[in-house]
């Protein structure tokens, strides 16, 4: 799998998350224009419609400002249900159209909490990508510049197989380097390749690892070479 393909998937998961989150913010500013123009008045839960197996939508009996008697059904169902029979509720109609109306509370604003946090969810996902992308870029960079290059051997590629993209897991390449200076074995491993390194990788090849010369821990395995842009 090339970075490119990676990439477009967290753009997908970006793209739907604003999209949702527009969404979002549409349905919140119809609420409120409705709201703003809408008559308030008071109703009677007299009825709870099933809808599917176990979710209830309440049926709310209202009066307009002429005395007519409206009937609402609200779109939210839920389990249990939100409503009792009998509960007297706020509502909101419209005073041109007296049958459009809402009950008013923080249910009618259901819709814009389930797509703005399915939203933000998928906003989050897509934006960690890069976050996560321009980190560890920044990171390297300075490593590279400052750190110690040193000649690791190669152990073998590994898979991530707690990370998946597209039903894909990661590769990442284990190796190693003894300090001339102390003896000391040290083990690097790489960052993800998200394609098999492994045809690159001859018996004898060495990786470039750029070693933090403060704190060993911090490194750097170059796989520059292995990734498919």
């Amino acid at each position: 799998m090339k970075r490119s393909s990676v990439s477009l998937t967290f753009n997908i998961f970006l793209g739907i998350g604003l999209l949702m989150v527009a969404g979002a913010s549409v349905i919140y500013y119809n609420i409120r224009q409705f709201n703003a123009s809408a008559v308030k008045t008071s109703g009677t839960v007299v009825d709870l419609i099933a809808k599917g197996k176990r979710s209830y939508a309440p049926v709310v009996t209202y009066y307009d400002d002429a005395g007519v008697k409206h009937r609402y059904i609200s779109s939210v169902s839920s389990n249990p249900a939100g409503y009792e029979i009998g509960e007297r509720v706020g509502m909101y109609y419209d005073p041109k159209n007296p049958d459009d109306a809402t009950i008013a509370g923080w249910r009618e604003y259901f819709g814009v909490i389930i797509v703005g946090g399915l939203g933000l969810v998928f906003s989050l996902i897509g934006l960690g990508y890069y976050i996560v992308r321009k980190v560890g870029h920044s990171r390297s960079d300075q490593l590279k510049q400052s750190g110690l290059l040193v000649q690791a051997d190669f152990d073998l590629v590994d898979t991530n197989r707690f990370v998946h993209v597209n039903n894909r897991h990661p590769f990442f390449i284990r190796c190693h380097w003894k300090d001339p200076l102390t003896g000391e074995s040290r083990h690097f491993k790489s960052g993800f390749i998200w394609s098999d390194p492994t045809p690159a990788i001859g018996p004898d090849k060495k990786i470039d690892v750029y070693i933090d010369r403060n704190n060993p821990r911090r490194y750097y395995v170059d796989i520059s070479s292995f990734e498919q842009q």
